[in-house]
């Protein structure tokens, strides 16, 4: 079997004067020495796990009990350093992770003799200039344009590729049980839920993983039932509540979705495996910038608010338009 690829560092370079960046002396005047082994044991998890670690509640208490320090006192460094710039607040934002330029920057050259690396475009902090430097460097976005306007690639996908593209709450709901489902039995799965559970369903997920929708919000979710299987809004909802945001960030990906001619679960399966089968062609190729929908952007702020009256009126015209088709 091949030994798998090494992403994390083994050391990684502390300078003997760290202590007087005014960022590590921040947190250290807030709390002390503790604070500080705390800040060093963190950077060490982000360097071995790569550029970038994932930080949500699960990280946070499986640190803590790691390390042997309270949540509490390991919670309040990790804000303070995203409030005192050792972190970037706005990736953290967007997308739940704890990375900087400068851990960044340190990354990249330690891995520089590496034949490949790859790096999320979403994620990444280098300038192009600084980029250049790095010829192993492929950058890989999280929200693939290789579908093109008009449709979906065809696709041969085998049932290991399938079920890998699905997040659990899809596999759960899709397969009832069985070890294993083709993309025709889960179409078949999908046809034959009942309007009424789908509307449960999907407002019972947004409410678990989001917030409780309002009024506006489920009617236009429900009516999102009319152009998507709901197993394509169960995971839209995933993926907004794996980047932490809210209502507007969910309409953005199901706007894209449409665009795109996602429709069933199969065609999500196929738009993810292409994604993935372009990331894994871009491992061995140079660096290259994909486009993104806007809501994937990581400088794109979801507003809180609902949508206003043009882009309601927008979205009630596609659907009236979707229903009298099917008429």
């Amino acid at each position: 079997m091949a030994r798998p690829l090494q992403t994390g560092l083994t050391y990684f370079p502390l300078d003997v004067s760290i202590d007087q960046d005014d960022k590590i002396a921040l947190i250290e005047s807030d709390f002390g020495l503790e604070g500080f082994a705390v800040t060093i044991k963190l950077l060490m998890k982000i360097y071995a796990e790569g550029y970038m670690y994932h930080w949500g509640e699960k990280e946070l208490k499986l640190f803590s009990r790691k390390i042997g320090v309270e949540v509490s006192l390991v919670s309040a460094v990790a804000a303070a350093g995203l409030r005192w710039g050792l972190f970037s607040q706005s990736l953290f934002d967007d997308y739940g992770i704890l990375t900087s330029h400068g851990i960044q920057k340190r990354y990249f050259e330690a891995v520089s003799r590496r034949k490949n690396v790859s790096a999320v475009k979403e994620y990444f902090l280098l300038s192009e200039e600084e980029a250049e430097k790095y010829t192993n460097l492929s950058l890989v976005t999280l929200f693939p344009e290789s579908l093109g306007e008009n449709g979906l690639e065809e696709a041969t996908l085998d049932s290991a590729e399938l079920m890998s593209t699905l997040t659990t709450q899809s596999i759960v709901k899709e397969s009832k049980g069985k070890e294993s489902i083709s993309s025709g039995d889960m179409q078949k799965e999908a046809s034959k839920t009942d309007d009424d559970d789908d509307d449960v369903t999907v407002l019972d997920s947004y409410s678990s993983k989001i917030e409780t929708p309002t009024q506006e919000v489920a009617r236009q979710l429900t009516d999102w039932l009319d152009v998507f299987e709901a197993p394509v809004i169960l995971e839209a909802i995933e993926r907004t509540q794996q980047n932490g945001k809210r209502f507007r960030y969910l309409q953005a990906i199901l706007l894209d979705f449409k665009r795109k001619q996602v429709r069933t679960l199969a065609d999500l399966v196929a738009y993810d495996v292409a994604f993935k089968r372009q990331k894994q062609r871009g491992a061995s190729g140079p660096a290259k910038q994909e486009s993104l929908p806007l809501w994937a952007n990581p400088d794109y702020k979801a507003s809180d608010e609902l949508a206003g009256e043009a882009t309601t009126q927008n979205i009630k015209d596609t659907l009236e338009r979707i229903r009298s088709k099917k008429r």
